[in-house]
């Protein structure tokens, strides 16, 4: 593809069609409307395929940090392509103070991850730190465990922002051998602790 430079040389001498042919090209460019093509708009996040349960992790990792709730979804076990079924463990404290816990399901996920977004300034921070981790691995199941800290600039003022905890979970193959987590278990670990649980509850309705 020539350089723009090369299309006008500065030794050519410019004739009257030419400078015509410029004139109508401008003129339809500015005058009917026309503008140069755009680079399309795409999506600025990031979600790697999990063919190691290793990498669930990291991708829910960004889903938090870039607040995309399709990436979230896709962390967890797609019944389409196996046989397990998503259950949630919240901490014993939230059990208590929460029944919306006691039937917790995919949908619930959804729900509180779509209001948690939207009620999140587009510019402000969001990040999930995992410390002392263990990941092991049976086959085709894994067991991570973590002590983790969640942060989330929301605006629910009667809602904590920064969440602490332990977490522990359970992922698995599909038939498309890729793994997701099937088996989440929230562990309040102090008493004073404001554990992930909380924060679903009150952004689940």
């Amino acid at each position: 593809m020539p350089e723009k430079t090369d299309i006008l040389k500065s030794s050519a001498v410019i004739t009257l069609p030419v400078i015509l042919l410029i004139l109508i090209q401008t003129f339809c460019i500015s005058g009917c409307g026309l503008r140069d093509v755009e680079d399309p708009v795409t999506s600025r996040t990031t979600f790697v395929p999990p063919t190691s349960p290793d990498l669930v992790i990291i991708n829910l990792q960004y889903s938090i940090i870039e607040r995309d709730i399709n990436n979230y979804l896709q962390c967890f076990v797609d019944t389409g392509y196996s046989s397990r079924r998503y259950l949630y463990t919240a901490d014993v404290s939230s059990q208590i103070q929460y029944p919306i816990f006691r039937l917790w399901s995919m949908q619930n996920e959804k729900t509180y991850y779509t209001s948690l977004i939207s009620l999140t300034n587009p510019e402000s921070n969001s990040n999930l730190f995992f410390s002392n981790p263990t990941l092991n691995t049976f086959g085709d199941t894994a067991v991570y465990d973590a002590d983790y800290l969640l942060h989330f600039d929301h605006q629910k003022t009667t809602v904590a922002k920064s969440l602490t905890g332990k977490i522990r979970l359970i992922l698995g193959t599909d038939s498309r051998n890729l793994w997701s987590l099937h088996r989440w278990i929230d562990i309040k670990a102090n008493s004073g602790d404001t554990t992930w649980s909380v924060l679903k509850a009150n952004f689940s309705n």
